[in-house]
């Protein structure tokens, strides 16, 4: 499988990491403390980000690989992540589809843009954990293809949210 060697290049391998930290930070952050939280968060999303956007192109395998997030798994890192947030989990978002059919800008949670971004990065992560080079190019395709078109903005819009948060000194209140 000669021709499957880019998945083993050092921007992946530094991508995928980065993704596995962030996917076991929320599926271990029930009970976390909103600063512990909000500060892990701060440092892990740019990370995020950073390493998708330094993956080189990548071509489109063939073959579907089956998603390994349950709707139960998405719904323990969401609620897990709104307890935590409490009251500070809503923030305003013009860059979401809904914005062009409103007046104004459209409420988001930062609970449900971090367990988007989380089930196309576990899902992606599970596939190199099964070391099937097809599935691992599959996966990789289709986690940056959903980052340039779904979980990139949300990804960014949570951490704008976290950013306000922390900067107007709500990070401790209830």
């Amino acid at each position: 499988m000669e021709e499957l060697q880019h998945i083993y290049r050092r921007d992946v391998l530094e991508f995928v990491t980065v993704a596995t930290e962030f996917c076991k930070q929320l599926e271990q952050c029930p009970g976390s403390e909103r600063s512990e939280f909000t500060s892990l968060m701060q440092r892990l999303i740019p990370m995020v980000y950073l390493k998708a956007t330094l993956v080189e192109e990548v071509e489109e395998g063939i073959g579907y690989v089956e998603p390994a997030v349950t709707e139960a798994d998405y719904e323990f890192v969401r609620t897990s992540i709104a307890a935590i947030l409490r009251n500070a989990d809503d923030y305003l978002d013009v860059f979401v589809e809904d914005f062009r059919y409103s007046d104004g800008p459209v409420v988001c949670t930062i609970s449900e843009s971090l367990a988007d971004c989380y089930q196309t990065l576990r899902n992606m992560v599970e596939a190199f954990r099964s070391e099937i080079d097809e599935a691992m190019e599959v996966a990789l395709y289709e986690c940056l293809e959903d980052f340039r078109n779904r979980w990139g903005q949300p990804l960014l819009g949570a951490l704008r949210a976290l950013h306000e948060l922390v900067a107007s000194g709500q990070v401790d209140e209830l």
